[in-house]
Formats: structure tokens, C-alpha cells, sequence
């Protein structure tokens, strides 16, 4: 694994793409000063994760975008992408070639990316912390870091090696799981304390849900009794209206078959009646009145036959008329009495074949009455088949519907369910996603965390470093405070000077020394120059002068001396002399004083006091000159005054004490600034504090979300599991309701298929239109029969009455012949006229005895005829009586159908809203209501309380093998009417009852459960945890061991190298602390006894720190390093030394160094220049030096 290409894009001073092709061996990187040589070193550690933006040289992280120059514009995002071969498989990432690259944009966004894939910070680091290349990247070794790892702490020292080996991902998943574990343990607080308000809340709830379970069960047996009653109602219903629908069937039958026959009376007796306007009474009432008159006429020809008589026998002769009838008439009369006598025969055969027609018709007619009695009978069967299998139809209808409305019901029930399992799975999915993405930020939040936590520490030390200074400031402050006062109590005088001064007299300024500001170094010069007139009362003018030095007088104050301030300050020049300046140069002072320093020079040293009164004798200035040095002492014509031990004058005093009190001053503000800087400090200290509460905040609320996502997806788990649960039995209970659809509509589609098939049968056809033509029939026969004997009967009585009338004309002719002869023979005729009239008298009463028995026989025809009538008009009134038994049967039949009717309408109505309620309020169907709750089914006897509570104890605990048969009486509906009283009693007897307590302690208990569960698995998890850490610990203790063990022996290979004759060595502060020790690098070049590092050379130094970098590398090697300039300090001798160990470390390595040094660029691989454009943007060439030597 190596560096295959670095590509830089807005980065810092490399504005344009700039590509870098590293080779696996040495590359080094050269230019001058500026050219952005280190931008390098920054691009490779910021693409690695690097987020110190001081780590980076900059104040804050969009420093690394080019900020644009004069002529150049700033851009908006910064690019960086590094290639690294992988053919060794170095990396855990199935690729040859990875590239990393890292974008950020002015706005703040960053981003991340794996071989083009958007990733997390978290993920490049884990990527790299494999191969040894960690946070703190010791890999690249910058300007500077040489110093800092040798003053680094030993625990700072220690996390190189931790790095290196790959302990500090042990170490940040440690630290991780220390938070889990103290957010673990704040759940854990919160999970016993919601555990016990559970626990003090399941009680109360408790007993209400003992109330709530005693009234579900008594609620239980109400429904049971209610669904057994509704059900047996139902029952009851169903048959009544079964029974119902038969009997209206059976009567509806009887209907039609009543109606048919009413129809047939009617037209019955609508026959006879017509049959009786044509009657033969009438006809024997004519024949009987027709004899009687012919009766009637022979009495009369008898009583004229008489009265003939007896004319004639009173009568003479007398002239006769012709004959009133001929032979040929009396002839023709005995040839119609024999054509009637034909006649009659005929009539008498007519009526003989009228007889047997009309037995034949009646023979006929009792056939088809017989033969319609049947099919009437095959019509009610055909009637009621049809109407049964019309209620069964209907029933099966009815089912039908109530097994499609609980299908729907349980397709609406499943559909609910299905919805709530699919929104219980996509919220599961949902939460799965965001727990699975919820990782993304982790990393990010732990380096927010610690980078607060290295701001906090940072700020910490600041403050402790303003802290200590602050407490230096005070310390000096008090001890200048303490100097000034007891520089003011020296100064505090108690001569005539001061008494003067204390008068406050017009014209007196105060002390002259209080009146001299010297220049810093020249206060003993000043001091002894002016004696004790230092001491001496300044006043303005002269006259003021006077009047202080009377005042001293007049008050008895002493010896004083006042010094004119305005007196002239003439002079000669003092200058010209190397080291010697006039000493009115020096002072700011009135002109009197300045006055009396006019003749004074300030020499360095004695000797140049010596130089320059020489000179200025040798000028021949005429006037005595004092030289006085720096230390006090006095050079003039004709004193000297020197030594040790003098006494600080009091303008020695006042400029310390003013010294003092600047200084007071100076550090009294830096005290105020080191305040104001540690009161800025602490709140930037509070503000990091807070920043680093509110990381580790948003941490642990990150790690309690992730656990309250983990419970939250555990619950959700549960609760899809719940709906799948649910909608598998929803989607079985769907099935088999489904089935009894299947069932049903095949019962109903079989219902109907029986129904059509018997309605598609022709249904039996009451045929009476052959019993009406054959009715018909025999009227006609009975009226041919009639018609045919009064032939017979007309044609006797025409033939008697043509053989009468026959005999009468022969009579007739016979008298006439007798009259004629008479009237011939006068007294003949006469004779025989008496005669004849005689044997009329004679004859007649034969006749008239005949026509008495015509007449007696008419009479017994007409009697005959009326009783015939009298039976017709029996039979009448038979068939009116039939008639109206028929019409009145069929009344009370049509009333009963009615009635019927209406019954099965209540009933319906009835059974409807029995079946509303069933739904309503027991949410049962009828079917189901029946085939579970009918007064077939078995009552199971209501078991106590305790007995229920064990039977549910031995379920809960598996006792029991088989399930337990239950003890059942049969149905009865008085026992289920006192069981539903008692038990509403007992219902009402329990009073206001909480319908949610059971719910609410399922769902407490569940909770409780829940809480306990989770109680127990944050405690074992807790235990896990501490495991892990310990594993943990073991692991990096065991890591540490083994890789500062390696560390030490290439130590103790390198040193010796880099140090020919040194001693160096490496070692535990702690050995018996693996996880915390620090380490001590102890140096000793040769030839020196050196104790601490920081007395070694610049040199040294780096070659120390270069020895411990390169142990560290050799102990465990990384792919490659980057050297920022390391070898600058160096000689060219210790220079050999270090290009030895890159030799012996590009083995095993790959090297990319920053230098200067033309040596280092010789033991290159490729080069590349770095130079900056007159734009202000890095420009780079490149070149192999290994293909060059070779060419």
C-alpha cells in the first residue's frame, strides 16, 4: 500500500488542479520559502480527517480555500483527493485503488467520499485506523511537531504508540462505551424509578381490573344467556314461520283448487238455469191444456151429437148439401197416422240413442271430474314443492347475504389489519432505516465532543497560565506597593524643608527633588551632582525664596535651602566626548535647577569621566567642571568623591519610588488586562464547557435515542409481529368464511338450481275445458234426450190425433154418406144422420174415455215434468248451497292466506329485529348465532370464579395436556332467563365497573414487564459493557505492551545512529499501569551529562525526536510518512546520519519529504518543485529521478 496521487483543487494557494504522482520509494518536495511546499503536508492530513484548523495553519477550517489574490478571484469550495494502491489488500476495502476525497464549500458544507461514494468522517477514519494511520496523524511529522513531541507529556507521548499500534480506535470505542455506560446508568436510575411508579400504580389498578375481569365474566354469561335466548327465538321463529310458510302454501293449494271449483258450480248452475227457460213442464202444461180442450171439444160434440139427435129426430125431410169429406180424406188420414206412426218410431229411437249419449256424456264427465280431481291434487303438491323451495331459496338467500356481510366484515377487519400491519411494518422499516442510518453522525458527534473537550482543556490551560501570571502580577504589585510606601516614609522628611514646604507659603513649590525627572540610569549622576540641594525647598522666584527663608527664620524651622526655579540656566557645551553627556541632557527640570547642572557631564565609567575632563581642560573652558559617572562619582578640579556604600540621595528615592509606582502603574493594567483576559478566558472556558456539555449532551442523547430507538424498535417489532399475528388469523378467520361463502352460495345456487328446476317443470295444468265441452255435451244429450222424447211423446199424440181425426173424417164420410142416402132417402138419410149422431153418442164416450186418458197421461207427463223440475231445482239449490259452502270456504281460506301473511310479515319483522340485536349487540349472524347459541347446543355450566382463575393458572403454566371437557347441561329457556336475571343482578350488583381496567393493568403489566425486561437487559447489558471494557482494556494493554516493547528495541537500534557514542532509552513511568503509563525518553549524546532534554541543542533536539518518530515507525510501520522540513536544523554531518535511517525506512515505507537540502533531494525517487506565480498561485513540476539516473 502506498500513495499513488495527490489532487488538490481550490486548496489553499493551489487554486488551479494540481495532480501529484507518487512514487512508492522517496518523494521529495522542494521550493522556496512561501511557494505552498506546505500546503502539501495539509492537504494530505486534511483529505485523512484532519479537524484542527490550527492543526492546518489556519484560524478557522474555510481558511483552506483560496482566498483569491489581486488578480485572482476567491473560490467557493475546496477539493481534495488522495489515491492509494491497495493491491496489497492493506486496506478492509474490496479495491485495488481507493480515493478519498474531501470537498468543502464556503457555506460550511463538507463532504466526504469513498471511491466517489458519499461516506462519513467516521468512515475514512476507520478506513485508516487499520492500517496504523490514526487521528492525531503521527504519520506526517510537520514544522515544529519535532520540538513538541520531545516536550510533550509522557502520556502525550504515549498516544504516538497508541496511534501507531492501533489503540486509539480500542481506546475511542472504550470511551464510547463509557458513555453508553453512564447514559446506561441514567436509564437505569430512570427504569427503577418507572418500574416502582408502575409497581405502586399496578395495585389500585389491580383490583379494578379483578372487578373488571369478575364483571367480564358475569358479562360473558349475560351474553351467552342473551345470544341462547335471541338464538333460540330465532330457532323458534324460523320453524313457526316454516310452519307458517307450508300452511300458506297448503292453503294457497286449497285456494286454487276451491276457486276452480266454485268456477265450476257456478257454471254449473249457470247450465241449469239456462236449461230451465225451455222446460218440458211448460211443454206437458200446453199438451195437458191441449187435451183438455180436445176433452172439452168432445164433451162438446157429444152434448151437439145429443142436441142432433134430438133435431133430427124432431127434424122432417129436408133438402141435403153436398158432402163435407171424402174417402180420399179419410184415406189421406190413415196415410199420415201411418207416416206419423214412422215418425214416432223414429222420435222413439232418437230418444233411445239421446238416452245413451247422455249416459255416455255423464259416464264422460264423472271421468274427467275424477281425472281433475287428480291434477288439482298434483297442482297443490306442484304449489307447495315450488313454495318450499321458494323459502328454502329465500333462506339460503338470507344465509348468503349474513355469510357475505361477515366476510365483508372480516375483509374490512383484515384490511384494518393489513393496514395497521403494513403501517406496523413500514414504521418498523422506517425506524430500522433510521437506526441504521443513525451511526451517520456518531462520529461526527464524538469528534465535536473532542474537539470541546480540546477546547475545554485548551481554555483550561490558558486560564492557568493567566491564572499564575495574574498571581506574578499581584506578587509583584504588592511587593511595588510595598516598595513605594517605603520608599514615601524614607522620602517623608521631617526637617525645616519639609516644615517650610507644609506651610504651603505663596511662591513655594515643594522639594526640588520632587521637581527633577531624571532619565532611567541616572539617578546616582543627578544625585550627587545635586547634593543635598535635592533636599532643598524649590520656590519661584526670588522674592519667594526670601520670604520661605524668613519664614524658616521667624518660625525657628532651622537651616534651610531654597532654590530659585526661574533663575537663569546658562551653560557651556559638555558635549563631543564619546560616553559623556551634560547632564542637563538627563533631567527635566526647572531652569534654576537646570542651572545649577550647567557646569556638569555624565560619564559612563570613571575612566571616561578621566578622557573627558582631560578634553574638556584641554578646551580651556575657563569655568570649573564637574564630571560625574553613572555610579555617583564626582571628578572635578579639586574633589573627588567616590567609593562604595553611599547613601541613595533623596532624588535616587523619588525615581525609585516613581519607578516603583509606574511599574505599580504598568502592572496594576496588566494585572486589570490579565483580569479582564481571565474573565474573558473563563467565559470563553464556560462557553467551551458548556459547548463540550452540550457535545456530550448531544451525545448522550444521540446514545439515548439510539437506545430509545432500539426499545422503540423492539416495541415496533413486537407490535408487527402483534399485526401479522393478527392478520393471519384475520386472513385465516377470511378464509374460512370464505369458505362458508363458497358453501353458502353453492347452497343458495343449489337452492335456486332446485327451485328453477322446479319451476322450469310444467307445472300441472288443471285442464276443465274438456269437463266443459263434455258438460256441454251432456246438456246438449239430456237436452237431445228431452228434445227426442217430447218427439216421441208429440208424435204418439200426433198419430192419436190423426188416427181420431182419421176415424172422425171416416165418421164423417160414413154420416155424410148416411145423410146423403137420407137426404136421398129423405127419411134414410135422416135416419142414419140420427143414427150417426146416435153412434157418435155411442162412440163418444169411448173417445171422450180415450181422451180422459190422454188427458190423465198429460197429466202424469206434466206431474212428471214438474218432479223432474222440482229435481232440477233441488239440484239448483244444492249447487247454490255447494256454491256457497265453496265461496264461503274459499273466504275463510283467502282471510286465513291473509292472515298468514300477515303473521309471516310480524314474524319476519320479528326475527329481523331479533336478528339487528343478535348483530348489535352481540355481533353475531344468524348462522353463527344458531349453529353456536341454538337450543341444540349444549349449555356449558358457569364455573366459579376460583375455578375459572385455576383453570387459567394451569393453562398459563402448561399443566395441562388436553384441554379440559366442559361440563354442559341441555337448553332451557326458563334456566337461561333465571340465569340472565341473576346474572344482570350480580352485574348490577358490582356497581360503577372501569370497562379500560383490564386494558390499562394488561397494558400496566406488560409495561411492567416490559420495564423489568428492560431492566434486566440494561443489567446484563450493563455487564456485557463492563466485559467489553475489560476485554477492551486487556486487548490494548496486550497491544501496548507488545508495541512499546518493539518501540524500545528499535529505539535502542536507532539511537546509536543518529547519537555514534550517546545512550538513549525509552521507559514506562507506570509499568505496573499499562493503561494509563506515560513514557520517558531519556538522551545522552556522547560526551555529555545531560539530564533534562531541554538542555540539549536545536540539533539534538530533532535528531532525539526523529529517533523516537522512527522507533516508533520501524516498531510498527505505516504505508507511508510525510517529513515537513525535519531535517532544517540539521548539520551536514547528523544530516548523513538521518538520510541513513530514511534509506533503511523506505524499505518498508513510503517516504514524501519537504526539504531544502540538496543531500535529501539526492536520495529521491521524483522530485517536484513548488513555485508561486505572479498571481499568487502554486505552480509544480515534477520529474523521476530514478529514470533519469537510469537513462
Amino acid at each position: 500500500m502506498y500513495l499513488k496521487s495527490l489532487t488538490l483543487k481550490g486548496f489553499k494557494s493551489f487554486a488551479q488542479p494540481t495532480t501529484f504522482a507518487f512514487e512508492p520509494g522517496v518523494t521529495c518536495v522542494v521550493g522556496p520559502n512561501g511557494s505552498g511546499k506546505s500546503n502539501v503536508v495539509d492537504a494530505l492530513a486534511w483529505v485523512m480527517g484532519e479537524q484542527g484548523a490550527k492543526t492546518l495553519r489556519g484560524g478557522k477550517m474555510e481558511d483552506v480555500i483560496f482566498a483569491g489574490t489581486a488578480t485572482r478571484g476567491p473560490l467557493g469550495r475546496a477539493e481534495v483527493q488522495l489515491t492509494i494502491d491497495n493491491s496489497d489488500g492493506a486496506l478492509p476495502i474490496e479495491y485495488s485503488e481507493v480515493t478519498i476525497s474531501r470537498t468543502l464549500f464556503r457555506n460550511g458544507g463538507s463532504e466526504y467520499a469513498i471511491n466517489g461514494q458519499s461516506c462519513r468522517l467516521l468512515d475514512v477514519q476507520e478506513l485508516l485506523s487499520d492500517s496504523g494511520l490514526g487521528r492525531e496523524m503521527h504519520v506526517i511529522v510537520g514544522q515544529g511537531q519535532l520540538d513538541a513531541v520531545l516536550h510533550a507529556s509522557p502520556e502525550e507521548r504515549r498516544g504516538f504508540i497508541e496511534e501507531a499500534a492501533g489503540i486509539l480506535k480500542h481506546r475511542r470505542r472504550k470511551e464510547k462505551t463509557l458513555r453508553k455506560l453512564e447514559a446506561m446508568q441514567t436509564n437505569l436510575t430512570r427504569l427503577s424509578d418507572l418500574a416502582g411508579e408502575v409497581r405502586r400504580q399496578l395495585k389500585p389498578l389491580g383490583h379494578q381490573a379483578e372487578i373488571a375481569r369478575e364483571a367480564q365474566s358475569i358479562a360473558a354469561i349475560v351474553r351467552d344467556a342473551r345470544a341462547r335466548l335471541l338464538a333460540d327465538e330465532v330457532v323458534t321463529l324460523r320453524r313457526t314461520l316454516d310452519d307458517h310458510s307450508r300452511t300458506e302454501a297448503e292453503r294457497h293449494s286449497e285456494q286454487i283448487v276451491l276457486q276452480e271449483q266454485l268456477e265450476q258450480k257456478q257454471l254449473r248452475r249457470t247450465r241449469l238455469e239456462q236449461a230451465q227457460v225451455g222446460d218440458a213442464v211448460d211443454v206437458a202444461r200446453s199438451t195437458a191444456f191441449a187435451l183438455e180442450s180436445v176433452q172439452e171439444r168432445l164433451r162438446g160434440l157429444f152434448t151437439l151429437a145429443n142436441q142432433r139427435v134430438a133435431l133430427l129426430g124432431s127434424q122432417g125431410d129436408a133438402p141435403d148439401s153436398g158432402p163435407s169429406v171424402t174417402p180420399q180424406n179419410v184415406q189421406d188420414a190413415r196415410d199420415e197416422v201411418e207416416r206419423l206412426r214412422g215418425v214416432v218410431v223414429e222420435a222413439e229411437t232418437a230418444w233411445t240413442a239421446a238416452q245413451a249419449a247422455t249416459r255416455n256424456a255423464r259416464a264422460r264427465l264423472d271421468a274427467v271430474d275424477e281425472e281433475i280431481a287428480a291434477q288439482s291434487a298434483l297442482v297443490s303438491r306442484h304449489d307447495l314443492e315450488i313454495s318450499k323451495l321458494n323459502g328454502q331459496a329465500d333462506a339460503a338467500a338470507q344465509r348468503l347475504a349474513a355469510v357475505r356481510g361477515e366476510v365483508l366484515r372480516q375483509q374490512n377487519a383484515l384490511d384494518a389489519a393489513t393496514e395497521r400491519r403494513e403501517r406496523a411494518r413500514a414504521d418498523f422499516a422506517a425506524r430500522e432505516a433510521e437506526a441504521a442510518t443513525s451511526d451517520v453522525g456518531e462520529g461526527d458527534l464524538d469528534e465535536a465532543y473532542e474537539l470541546a473537550q480540546a477546547t475545554v482543556f485548551e481554555a483550561e490551560a490558558e486560564i492557568e497560565r493567566l491564572r499564575e501570571e495574574l498571581h506574578t502580577f499581584e506578587r509583584e504589585r504588592d511587593a511595588l506597593a510595598a516598595r513605594t510606601s517605603a520608599l514615601s516614609l524614607a522620602l517623608d522628611q521631617k526637617d525645616g524643608s519639609a516644615a517650610l514646604v507644609a506651610a504651603r507659603l505663596s511662591g513655594v513649590r515643594g522639594l526640588v527633588a520632587e521637581h527633577v525627572r531624571v532619565h532611567p540610569g541616572y539617578e546616582a549622576a543627578i544625585a550627587a551632582a545635586l547634593g543635598t540641594l535635592a533636599d532643598a525647598v524649590l520656590a519661584d522666584d526670588r522674592d519667594s525664596a526670601m520670604a520661605a527663608v524668613a519664614h524658616a527664620a521667624a518660625d525657628d524651622l532651622g537651616r534651610v535651602e531654597v532654590v530659585v526655579a526661574d533663575a537663569p540656566a546658562a551653560g557651556v557645551d559638555l558635549t563631543g566626548v564619546a560616553g559623556v553627556v551634560p547632564a542637563t541632557n538627563v533631567v527635566d527640570a526647572p531652569d534654576g535647577v537646570r542651572g545649577i547642572l550647567a557646569f556638569t557631564a555624565i560619564a559612563d565609567d570613571v575612566d571616561v569621566a578621566r578622557r573627558a575632563f582631560e578634553a574638556f581642560r584641554g578646551r580651556g573652558i575657563g569655568i570649573p567642571i564637574t564630571i560625574i559617572t553613572r555610579e555617583g562619582d564626582v571628578l572635578s578640579e579639586h574633589v573627588l568623591r567616590g567609593g562604595s556604600g553611599a547613601k541613595q540621595s533623596r532624588i535616587e528615592l523619588i525615581a525609585d519610588r516613581e519607578a516603583a509606582q509606574e511599574r505599580l502603574s504598568e502592572v496594576t493594567s496588566l494585572i486589570d488586562r490579565a483580569t479582564f483576559a481571565l474573565a474573558e478566558q473563563r467565559g470563553v472556558l464556560q462557553v467551551a464547557k458548556e459547548q463540550s456539555q452540550a457535545a456530550l449532551t448531544t451525545l448522550r442523547e444521540f446514545d439515548a435515542k439510539l437506545a430509545a430507538q432500539t426499545e422503540q424498535l423492539n416495541r415496533l417489532k413486537v407490535q408487527l409481529e402483534a399485526s401479522e399475528a393478527e392478520s393471519d388469523r384475520l386472513d385465516r378467520a377470511l378464509e374460512q368464511a370464505s369458505e362458508r361463502v363458497t358453501e353458502a352460495e353453492q347452497a343458495a345456487e343449489k337452492a335456486k338450481a332446485e327451485l328453477e328446476a322446479a319451476r322450469s317443470r310444467p307445472r300441472p295444468i288443471l285442464d276443465v275445458s274438456a269437463r266443459d265441452a263434455l258438460s256441454a255435451e251432456l246438456d246438449a244429450a239430456r237436452e237431445a234426450e228431452v228434445e227426442a222424447r217430447l218427439s216421441v211423446e208429440t208424435a204418439k199424440e200426433r198419430v192419436r190425433a190423426e188416427q181420431a181425426r182419421g176415424e172422425a173424417l171416416a165418421r164423417r164420410l160414413e154420416a155424410e154418406r148416411a145423410a146423403a142416402e137420407e137426404a136421398a132417402r129423405r127419411a134414410v138419410i135422416r135416419r142414419r144422420q140420427l143414427d150417426a149422431a146416435e153412434s157418435v153418442i155411442a162412440a163418444l164416450p169411448a173417445v171422450l174415455a180415450s181422451a180422459d186418458r190422454s188427458v190423465a197421461q198429460a197429466r202424469l207427463q206434466l206431474a212428471a215434468a214438474e218432479a223432474e223440475r222440482a229435481a232440477q231445482n233441488e239440484e239448483l239449490a244444492a249447487l247454490r248451497r255447494d256454491e256457497n259452502a265453496v265461496r264461503e270456504r274459499l273466504h275463510a281460506i283467502t282471510e286465513s292466506v291473509h292472515g298468514l301473511e300477515l303473521q309471516i310479515y310480524e314474524k319476519k319483522l320479528h326475527l329481523s329485529s331479533l336478528l339487528e340485536r343478535a348483530g348489535s349487540e352481540l355481533g353475531l349472524v344468524e348462522d353463527v348465532l344458531v349453529a353456536e347459541y341454538g337450543p341444540e347446543v349444549p349449555v356449558p355450566v358457569d364455573r366459579r370464579r376460583e375455578e375459572i382463575e385455576a383453570a387459567e393458572a394451569a393453562e398459563a403454566a402448561g399443566d395441562a395436556a388436553e384441554e379440559q371437557e366442559v361440563e354442559t347441561v341441555p337448553f332451557s329457556r326458563e334456566q337461561q332467563q333465571k340465569r340472565l336475571a341473576s346474572a344482570e343482578r350480580k352485574l348490577s350488583q358490582l356497581g360503577r365497573v372501569n370497562p379500560l381496567a383490564l386494558e390499562e393493568f394488561a397494558a400496566l403489566e406488560q409495561r411492567h414487564k416490559f420495564l423489568t425486561e428492560q431492566l434486566t437487559d440494561l443489567t446484563n447489558t450493563r455487564k456485557d459493557l463492563l466485559t467489553i471494557i475489560e476485554d477492551i482494556d486487556e486487548r490494548m494493554q496486550t497491544i501496548f505492551e507488545s508495541a512499546f516493547a518493539d518501540t524500545e528495541a528499535a529505539f535502542t537500534r536507532v539511537f546509536p545512529i543518529l547519537f555514534p557514542g550517546g545512550q538513549g532509552s525509552i521507559r514506562l513511568t507506570n509499568p505496573d499501569d499499562l493503561l494509563t503509563t506515560g513514557i520517558e525518553v531519556t538522551v545522552k549524546p556522547a560526551g555529555k551529562k545531560i539530564e533534562r532534554l531541554s538542555l540539549l541543542s536545536g540539533g539534538e533536539r530533532s535528531l532525539a525526536a526523529v529517533a523516537l518518530l522512527i522507533a516508533i515507525f520501524k516498531a510498527r510501520p505505516s504505508p507511508f510518512y510525510i517529513m515537513d522540513e525535519v531535517e532544517a536544523a540539521l548539520d551536514d554531518a547528523n544530516l548523513g546520519r538521518l538520510l541513513t535511517i530514511f534509506e533503511d525506512l523506505r524499505e518498508s515505507s513510503q517516504l514524501i519529504v519537504i526539504t531544502h537540502q540538496k543531500r535529501t533531494m539526492e536520495i529521491a525517487d521524483a522530485l517536484y518543485g513548488v513555485s508561486m506565480r505572479q498571481d499568487g498561485v502554486s505552480a509544480v513540476v515534477g520529474q523521476r529521478v530514478a529514470q533519469e539516473q537510469a537513462g
